[in-house]
């Protein structure tokens, strides 16, 4: 086998060879980062739900105030509560519009109630009002939701969804959900009776719907004691068999009829509930497999396109090869007047053949020193041109990177280039001092390139007080300690990273306290770079943008002006910066007066 054949074999071997194992590492991350992703943006929408429904627990007492706050309403509901018989709501209609009146202002605080249903313990009489008729009707034992009230004991219960009359004149049913609680009376102070309010799940079910198409699996809201508060998949009453204990210990997948799912769980402090996101575990298999046949079959694709196109460019090339042999022959058996043909293209063997045809022309030497001076002036031109480079190459070439980020769907990160030009231009253009909202501005870009990074993860605010902003700094002065919070202090993991960026004018002084919820730093630590800013001396690189930024005030305002820390581990970092107030053209003037000789600032 001829060298350039086997030469082709190995290179298309070794080609197959890295393609194929960044493929599988690629489809091993790519089908990681999906189910991520895919899981993440369901947990978006499992807190959404968990939240609605913990503020309909949250408002429950709210719904309840007009029973008690109002005397007449008090009066009322105590009237029906320790009644011995019915008679009187059914005989007296005044009472009974005073009753739906009064259920009726509960009502009218949550447009999700469909109905407010009582029972009294003393006649274990049962009571509904519907929101959309605006009635007050007395029911019969076999009502939802009245078997659990009788059972209620003191304080507050959840109840799971059930089909409900609506109420309208079609005579369609709701699914609704329950909370109640126990009533008191005048006389009857504990337990006089029960209310439960029902609620539409619609709401629920508008907030999954909204983001369906995102998501993955199936989403739940259960009791402790395993009501089924809502159902992604409308499955009331199959909703199938759960362990309560291994989802309070947070574990990460669960068993449902046999089948096993990833599940993301969401319980708040102090509740008897939960909500969940069940992902079937072969729904995620499925996907991965899919994404790694995808990958696989394109790099399988490429590397059969690559293969055919480098064997006809072997081919090509070999062809080209032989011709300068032959012509070599040729000139080795003495036939000087040969020369090889010319084709007319712009590549090495035709650059080898009209050096061989010059050579046999005896006039290699004159082409040697004509290619070395060629070569000599591009390179020159070439340092001339790189010595003209300006800051506006730099712009042009982010500018094309951020259309072409564009361009490939990539929004974030042709925002983050947008950013970064913004920072680049104002670092060059600025003087040396500028006015603190210029400065306030640098660092919101510099912000909003890690919040795009970060994204819901980070949380920042800025309260500086407006008249600070026509006083001048230092250009870049509270950027390196920004972004020592980035580097060293920002919890990557959690989702509550927060920072805020303080100005006020005290004492004639202009003081900045930037402080953060990061990591901290223990006692000791925050001693060492405490005691290493005072004795000018950094200590490692940890810290050096914080030093930097201390040794910077001192040499523009004198050691009365400087850099304080506050830090507790895990806790928070307050950054204090202190310097006078003095405008951009005094620090300008002073600067220039300094520099020259002639004093101090």
């Amino acid at each position: 086998m001829r060298f350039h054949y086997r030469l082709m074999l190995y290179n298309t071997l070794i080609f197959l060879i890295v393609a194929y194992s960044l493929a599988l590492v690629a489809a091993h991350y790519a089908m990681k980062f999906n189910k991520v992703t895919q899981l993440q943006q369901s947990h978006d929408v499992l807190n959404a739900l968990n939240n609605y429904y913990t503020s309909k627990n949250d408002h429950f007492l709210f719904l309840l105030f007009p029973l008690y706050e109002i005397q007449n309403n008090y009066s009322v509901m105590s009237r029906l509560m320790e009644a011995s018989s019915e008679l009187d709501y059914e005989n007296d209609p005044f009472v009974k519009q005073e009753m739906v009146s009064l259920l009726e202002s509960i009502a009218v605080r949550d447009p999700d109630i469909v109905s407010v249903q009582l029972r009294k313990n003393l006649t274990g009489a049962q009571y509904v009002y519907n929101s959309q008729s605006r009635t007050l009707s007395l029911v019969a034992d076999d009502r939802p939701f009245f078997a659990e009230l009788g059972r209620k004991k003191l304080g507050r219960s959840l109840y799971g969804t059930r089909p409900i009359d609506s109420g309208k004149s079609n005579s369609s049913f709701v699914q609704v959900y329950g909370i109640a609680g126990t009533l008191g009376t005048a006389n009857i102070r504990q337990n006089a009776g029960q209310i439960l309010i029902t609620y539409n799940t619609q709401a629920l079910q508008r907030i999954y719907e909204a983001s369906n198409d995102k998501t993955l699996g199936r989403f739940i809201i259960v009791a402790e004691d395993g009501e089924w508060v809502y159902d992604s998949d409308n499955r009331y009453g199959h909703e199938g068999r759960l362990d309560w204990e291994d989802w309070k210990q947070g574990e990460n997948t669960i068993m449902i009829d046999g089948e096993k799912y990833f599940a993301q769980v969401v319980k708040s402090v102090n509740r008897n509930y939960i909500a969940a996101n069940l992902v079937p575990k072969k729904l995620v298999d499925q996907k991965g497999d899919r994404l790694l046949f995808i990958i696989v079959g394109a790099v399988t694709a490429m590397a059969v396109l690559c293969a055919i196109l480098y064997f006809l460019a072997g081919s090509l090339a070999s062809r080209r090869v032989r011709e300068l042999v032959r012509a070599m022959k040729f000139v080795g058996s003495n036939n000087l007047s040969y020369r090889i043909p010319l084709k007319g293209k712009a590549d090495e063997f035709e650059d080898l053949a009209e050096r061989f045809n010059m050579m046999c022309d005896e006039l290699q030497e004159t082409i040697h020193r004509e290619y070395f001076s060629q070569l000599r002036k591009k390179n020159a031109e070439l340092k001339a041109l790189q010595a003209g480079l300006n800051p506006h190459f730099l712009y042009n070439t982010l500018e094309a990177i951020r259309i072409k980020a564009f361009d490939d769907g990539n929004e974030r990160v042709a925002q983050m280039i947008v950013l970064l030009a913004g920072l680049y231009r104002s670092l060059v253009r600025d003087g040396t001092f500028i006015q603190i909202s210029r400065e306030l501005s640098i660092c919101d870009m510099y912000i909003q390139i890690f919040s795009l990074r970060y994204a819901s993860l980070l949380e920042y605010e800025v309260d500086v007080d407006p008249k600070m902003l026509i006083y001048g700094i230092p250009k870049n002065l509270l950027q390196p300690i920004i972004e020592n919070y980035f580097v060293h202090g920002i919890r990557e993991k959690d989702e509550n990273n927060r920072f805020v960026i303080r100005g006020r004018i005290e004492e004639g002084d202009l003081l900045f306290e930037i402080e953060d919820n990061g990591k901290g730093m223990d006692p000791a630590r925050l001693e060492e770079v405490q005691s290493s800013l005072e004795a000018m001396s950094p200590v490692g690189r940890s810290n050096y943008g914080i030093y930097s930024a201390h040794e910077r005030i001192q040499l523009v305002y004198g050691n009365a002006y400087g850099i304080r820390l506050e830090s507790e581990v895990n806790v928070r970092t307050c950054v204090s910066v202190r310097i006078p107030m003095l405008s951009s053209g005094q620090l300008n003037a002073s600067f220039t007066v300094s520099a020259s000789g002639d004093g101090t600032p």
